[in-house]
C-alpha cells in the first residue's frame, strides 16, 4: 500500500502524464484534492501549468480550491493566463478564481497575458471585469508590459478598454519609453498616433529619445524626431541622446540625430562632450563622424590614453595642450593612469612637459605620486624640468620620496633634481621617506649627500619625524650616517664605531694566492671564512662616495635571502681594502653547467631558467634591480640550484673577468632604451626582463646573443629595433615566442616577470616529463638485455652438459617463465610510454 507522504508525488506524475482514471483513483481513496507539493503547488496549479482540462475539471468538481496559491504566489489562474490557456481560464472564473489576486511580484493574471501576447485571455479577462490598469510591484501596468515587449495587438486592446496611455512605472518611464527603449517601432509608431506624450521624462530626466538611442535603435529615433522629439533635451546628469549614442558607439543613431541637427559640442554636467565619449571608449567610427560634423577638437578627448583615438585626433588638430577647468592637459591625464604609449604620443606631437595645473602640478610630479616610473623616465628624456613647485613648495623629489618609489627617486636624483628643498613647512625629502618609513628611499638620499640635520618649521630633523612616528628603524639609519659623518666619528679610530651587521673581520678571512676573475672594480679570489669555503670579491674604494656605495651594496645583499641569490656572509670596510665574501657556487657558472650535464645526457635549462626568475623576482619586489644580467651572473650550487649574483652592485656590474679571451662587453644583454644614444636610460625592472630574455637565448644556445657580430652592430640592430634570428636550438615556437615577449622593443609591451615565471613552470615540467621518459625507455632496455644475457649462460651450461648446480638447474628451469614475464614486462613498458606520451 501507497505511504501517504508518497501520494500527492504519485498524483503529481498522474496529472503531468495526463492519467484522468489515476486521478480520479487517487482522489477516491481520500487523497486531499488540495493537497501540497513541491514548492507547495496544488493539483490544480499544475493541472493548470500542464493544460490538463479534463484532469482539472475532475479537480474542480471534486471542490478544488480555485485561489490557493503556491510559495511564489502563483494561482492556478496566473498559471494558465501566462501560458494562455483559454478554455482553463474560463473554467477557473466560472468556478470562483478571483481574477484580481495577483503573485508575489504584484503581477496579476491581466499582465501576466498581455505580456506574453495571449490576445484571447487579454479580452476574456476584461470582459470579465478586471481593472485594465492594475500595476504590479515596480508600477509596471498592463499596457506598459504589452509596449515593453512589442505586442502591437495587445496595446490596442488595452487602450481600447480604458489603459491611460501615459501612464507610469514607479520611476515614471512610460510605455512609449519601453517601447523606443527595446526599437519597437510599431508600438513607438501607434502610441504617438494616439497621443502619447513625447516629452514626458523619467525620474532621472531620461526621454523616450534617450532609450532609443542609448540601446542603438536608430528608427525608433527617426520616429520619435519626426514626432516632435526634443533632440537636445538633456537628463538628470546633462546627458544629451547625442552623447547616450557616442558613449554606447550606435554610429546609425548618431548620424540620425546629426541629421536632425543635434549639438555636437553639448556636454553633461561634467563638461564631457560627445567627442570625449567616443575618444574615451575608443569608437573611431563615431569620433570621425562628429568631426566631419563640426564637432570642436581640445586635450580632453586624448585624456583616456588610446593612442590610436589619440593619433586620430591630433591628426585632425586637437590642441595637445588644451586645459580643462583645473588646469590639466592631456598628458597630465596620461601621467596619472600610467598610460605610456598615449604620453609618448603626446609628447612626439610637441606637448610642453612642463605645463603647470590649477593647483600647481606637473605632469612629472603626478608620476611620481603615483609611482609610474616609465612616465616619469619619458617626460625627463623631453627635458622636463624637475624642480618645479607646487603651491605649497612641494617637488617630484618629495612626492616620490613620501610614497617610497625608490627607481623615481634614483631617477630624479640623477637628473639633478634638489635634494635639499624644504616646502612650506620646512620639511625635506627625506623627511617625507622618515615619516613613511620607507629604509630605501632613506638610504638612497643619505648616499646622495642630503642633509640629514636639516630641521622643519617645528624645529624636528628626519630622526625625530621617524620616531615619532615609530619608524625606528629608520631613525636608526639616520642616526648611524650622521655618526659616520660628523667630525667626531672622523677623528675615532675604526674600532670605536658601531658594527654592523654584516661586518667581517679582515683576520677571519683567507684568500687564496691567485684571483681567479678581475677587473676595474677589483678581483675575486676563492679563500676560507674561518672554516668555510667561501668567494672574496675585493673592491677598489677611493673616494667618500665610494664608501657609502660600499655600505649600501653590503645592506641591499644582506636583505636578499631567497634559495636562488648568491648567499651574502658579510663584507669588511677596515683597512685599505674593501670585500665582500659570499658562498662559493661549486657548480660554477651557468653555461659551464648546462654544458658538462648536456654531456652527460640531461638538459637541466628551462628548470634552471625558471630558478633564475625566481630570483629576479624576488629582486623586484624589493625594489632591487639587477642591472647586469647575463649568465655569468647566474651560478650553480652544489645541490644544483641556479642563484644570481652581482645584482644592482655598481663595484661588480658590467666589468668582464680579466682572465678570459674573447670576452664581449654586455651590451648585447642590455635594453634598448639603456643603450640609445640619445637620452638613454638607468637600468630598472624591465630592462631586467630584456636582459633575462637574452639570458633565455644565451642558456638554450650556449652562446652569448648575437654570436659573433660586433658589438657595435649588436646596438646598432637594437636600437633600429632589429631583433636577432631565431637559433636553430629554438626548436619549439612556444619557447621561442617567450624570448620575443620578454624581449620586446616598447618596455611597456614587456612581459611581467610573474607571467613569465608561469611559462617557464610549464616549459620545465615538459622538460622533467622528457627526462623522464628517457629514463623509463632505458630502464626497459636494459632489463631486456639482463634477460637475454640469463637466458644465455643458462642455455649454455646445459649445452656443455656442466654439472647441473641449484643454480644453474633453477635458472635453466625458470628460462622460459622468466624470460617470457620479461619480456611480457617490456612490451608493456612500451605500452605504458606511448600512453603517457599520448597523454601528455
Amino acid at each position: 500500500m501507497e505511504s501517504p507522504a508518497a501520494a500527492p508525488k504519485s498524483l503529481l506524475s498522474a496529472i503531468e502524464n495526463g492519467q484522468v482514471d489515476a486521478v480520479k483513483l487517487l482522489l477516491e481513496k481520500g487523497l486531499s484534492v488540495d493537497c501540497s507539493m513541491d514548492e507547495d503547488l496544488t493539483p490544480l496549479i499544475c493541472a493548470a501549468t500542464t493544460r490538463s482540462l479534463e484532469i482539472l475539471q475532475v479537480l474542480v468538481a471534486n471542490g478544488a480550491d480555485c485561489n490557493k496559491s503556491a510559495k511564489n504566489g502563483d494561482t492556478p489562474l496566473i498559471r494558465a493566463a501566462f501560458n494562455g490557456y483559454l478554455a482553463i481560464v474560463q473554467l477557473l472564473v466560472e468556478n470562483g478564481a478571483d481574477i484580481e489576486t495577483p503573485d508575489s511580484d504584484g503581477d496579476t493574471p491581466l499582465i501576466c497575458a498581455a505580456q506574453y501576447s495571449n490576445i484571447n485571455v487579454v479580452r476574456f479577462l476584461l470582459e470579465a471585469g478586471t481593472a485594465v490598469s492594475k500595476p504590479n510591484s515596480e508600477g509596471f501596468t498592463p499596457l506598459i508590459c504589452a509596449a515593453q515587449n512589442g505586442h502591437l495587438e495587445v496595446v490596442k486592446i488595452l487602450l481600447k478598454n480604458g489603459a491611460a496611455i501615459d501612464e507610469t512605472t514607479q520611476i515614471r518611464a512610460t510605455a512609449l519609453m519601453f517601447a523606443a527603449n527595446d526599437g519597437h517601432i510599431n508600438v513607438v509608431r501607434f502610441l504617438l498616433e494616439n497621443g502619447a506624450d513625447i516629452s514626458t521624462t523619467s525620474d532621472d530626466g531620461s526621454t523616450a529619445l534617450m532609450c532609443a538611442a542609448q540601446n542603438g535603435h536608430a528608427d525608433a529615433a527617426r520616429i520619435l524626431l519626426q514626432n516632435g522629439a526634443g533632440v537636445d533635451i538633456a537628463n538628470n546628469e546633462g546627458s544629451t541622446a547625442l552623447i547616450y549614442s557616442t558613449d554606447k558607439g550606435n554610429a546609425d543613431v548618431l548620424n540620425v540625430l546629426l541629421e536632425m541637427n543635434a549639438a555636437v559640442d553639448k556636454a553633461d554636467y561634467d563638461d564631457w562632450t560627445p567627442l570625449h565619449f567616443a575618444a574615451r571608449s575608443g569608437f573611431d567610427d563615431v569620433a570621425v563622424a562628429l568631426l566631419e560634423n563640426g564637432a570642436t577638437i581640445n586635450g580632453k578627448a586624448i585624456e583616456n590614453g588610446n593612442a590610436e583615438m589619440a593619433q586620430l585626433l591630433l591628426t585632425n588638430g586637437a590642441n595637445v595642450d588644451a586645459q580643462d577647468d583645473d588646469g590639466d592637459t592631456p598628458l597630465h591625464f596620461t601621467a596619472m593612469y600610467g598610460q605610456h604609449e598615449a604620453a609618448q604620443l603626446l609628447l612626439e606631437h610637441g606637448a610642453n612637459p612642463n605645463v603647470i595645473s590649477a593647483v600647481g602640478w606637473t605632469p612629472l610630479m603626478i608620476a611620481s605620486q603615483r609611482g609610474h616610473a616609465n612616465i616619469a623616465t619619458l617626460l625627463i628624456e623631453h627635458n622636463v624640468v624637475v624642480d618645479t613647485e607646487t603651491k605649497n613648495n612641494r617637488l617630484a623629489l618629495m612626492l616620490a620620496a613620501e610614497e617610497g618609489h625608490l627607481e623615481i627617486v634614483r631617477l630624479l636624483l640623477d637628473s639633478q633634481a634638489s635634494l635639499n628643498v624644504t616646502d612650506s613647512e620646512g620639511r625635506t625629502p627625506l623627511m617625507m621617506a622618515a615619516y613613511r618609513g620607507h629604509e630605501e628611499v632613506v638610504r638612497l638620499l643619505l648616499d646622495s649627500n642630503v642633509d640629514a640635520s636639516a630641521t622643519d618649521s617645528s624645529g624636528r630633523p628626519a630622526s625625530t619625524i621617524a620616531r615619532m612616528n615609530c619608524r625606528y628603524e629608520v631613525e636608526r639609519i639616520i642616526e648611524d650616517y650622521e655618526a659616520e659623518n660628523s667630525t667626531t666619528k672622523q677623528s675615532r679610530s675604526t674600532a670605536d664605531r658601531k658594527t654592523p651587521d654584516w661586518f667581517i673581520a679582515s683576520r677571519e678571512v683567507r684568500r687564496d694566492q691567485n684571483p681567479f676573475s678581475a677587473g676595474s672594480f677589483g678581483k675575486v679570489y676563492r679563500g676560507w671564512w674561518l672554516s668555510t669555503r667561501v668567494v672574496v670579491k675585493c673592491v677598489a674604494v677611493k673616494s667618500e662616495k665610494e664608501i657609502r656605495t660600499f655600505h649600501r651594496e653590503a645592506r641591499i645583499w644582506q636583505t636578499a635571502r631567497h634559495p636562488n641569490i648568491v648567499p651574502f656572509f658579510g663584507a669588511c670596510d677596515e683597512g685599505s681594502l674593501y670585500f665582500f665574501v659570499c658562498e662559493e657556487a661549486k657548480n660554477d657558472k651557468l653555461i659551464d653547467y648546462l654544458f658538462h650535464e648536456r654531456e652527460l645526457g640531461r638538459s637541466l635549462v628551462w628548470r634552471k631558467l625558471l630558478d633564475a626568475a625566481l630570483g629576479l623576482h624576488f629582486l623586484h619586489e624589493r625594489r632591487i634591480v639587477h642591472s647586469d644580467l647575463k649568465c655569468n651572473q647566474i651560478l650553480v650550487s652544489e645541490n644544483g640550484a641556479a642563484m644570481l649574483t652581482d645584482f644592482g652592485l655598481s663595484f661588480l656590474s658590467t666589468e668582464a673577468s680579466g682572465d678570459e679571451e674573447g670576452v664581449v662587453e654586455a651590451i648585447r644583454w642590455k635594453a634598448p632604451e639603456c643603450i640609445r644614444k640619445n637620452k638613454p636610460v638607468m637600468p630598472n625592472a624591465q630592462s631586467d626582463v630584456y636582459s633575462f630574455g637574452m639570458c633565455v637565448v644565451e642558456a638554450v644556445t650556449g652562446e652569448v646573443p648575437w654570436g659573433a657580430l660586433p658589438d657595435v652592430a649588436v646596438k646598432l640592430h637594437v636600437t633600429r629595433k632589429t631583433f636577432l634570428p631565431r637559433p636553430k636550438a629554438f626548436t619549439n615556437d612556444a619557447q621561442w615566442k617567450l624570448v620575443l615577449q620578454l624581449c620586446a622593443f616598447e618596455p611597456s609591451a614587456r612581459l611581467k616577470l610573474s607571467d613569465a615565471i608561469e611559462e617557464l613552470r610549464e616549459l620545465a615540467d615538459e622538460e622533467r616529463f622528457q627526462e623522464r621518459l628517457r629514463e623509463m625507455e632505458n630502464e626497459a632496455s636494459e632489463d631486456e638485455g639482463a634477460e637475454e644475457m640469463e637466458e644465455k649462460e643458462a642455455a649454455e651450461e646445459v649445452a656443455v652438459g656442466k654439472p647441473s648446480s641449484h643454480s644453474s638447474l633453477r635458472a635453466l628451469s625458470k628460462m622460459k617463465s622468466i624470460g617470457r614475464s620479461m619480456r611480457m614486462r617490456g612490451v608493456g613498458g612500451s605500452i605504458a610510454v606511448k600512453s603517457s606520451t599520448s597523454a601528455a
